[in-house]
């Protein structure tokens, strides 16, 4: 799922850039889970659909290159 979560936001990108730009999207399955202000607030609201905390947490700014992933 990992793989495919990457390939989804790497081919979003730019998108996901024009309509989340300064947030944090927490991604699971091709699908935004969670966004929110702060990289906790997106992982919150995240857990509440995926409870297993399987998904991934990623900043959505034109220089950040970091993805969490595995927050459980």
């Amino acid at each position: 799922m990992r793989d495919q979560d990457f390939a989804w936001l790497a081919e979003h990108g730019p998108e996901l850039y024009r309509e989340y730009a300064g947030k944090w999207i927490a991604v699971r399955e091709g699908k935004i889970i969670g966004v929110g202000d702060t990289a906790t607030e997106a992982a919150e609201k995240a857990r509440s659909k995926a409870e297993d905390g399987d998904f991934i947490l990623e900043a959505v700014d034109a220089e950040a290159d970091v993805i969490y992933y595995g927050c459980a």
